[in-house]
């Protein structure tokens, strides 16, 4: 195997790995996404559930103690945003990277391919030249110092 094949395959394998790298990035980010939707999910039950409280007049500690804990959802909801920020750069920055090692393991993947058809046009024209020689060989072989 000629060195620019092997690092053809080692380029393969980088990009693979570069492109897991970015799905489970953009995995964690869906993920993140998810799991702060339940969580406003949860805080609008809460919002819910007060304002039917109020409508059955529920007592007024039940009232403050569901406003407090959805409170505390929402701002669980608001550091999640800074996490998903995070999340998000990373998965963009791990995608920029995946499709970097992409466009090299193509570029690789064309001059690995211009090779082999190089390759194959010299044995194509070492080929011919043979064949040739024998024709030229065949055509002149009678002709020579035998009648002389």
């Amino acid at each position: 195997m000629k060195p620019i094949e092997l690092l053809l395959r080692l380029a393969k394998i980088r990009e693979d790995q570069a492109m897991a790298n970015a799905r489970r990035a953009t995995g964690q980010v869906n993920q993140a996404q998810g799991f702060q939707k339940q969580v406003l999910d949860y805080a609008k039950d809460y919002e819910n559930q007060i304002m039917e409280g109020a409508k059955t007049g529920t007592t007024v500690a039940f009232i403050q103690d569901a406003n407090a804990f959805r409170e505390k959802l929402l701002l669980s909801s608001a550091e999640i945003t800074n996490q998903i920020k995070g999340l998000s750069m990373n998965s963009e920055q791990a995608l920029k990277i995946a499709m970097q090692a992409k466009m090299r393991s193509q570029g690789l993947g064309k001059l690995v391919a211009k090779a082999h058809l190089e390759a194959r046009r010299k044995q194509a024209r070492s080929e011919i030249n043979q064949m040739e020689d024998n024709y030229i060989a065949r055509l002149h072989a009678h002709s020579g110092t035998e009648n002389a």
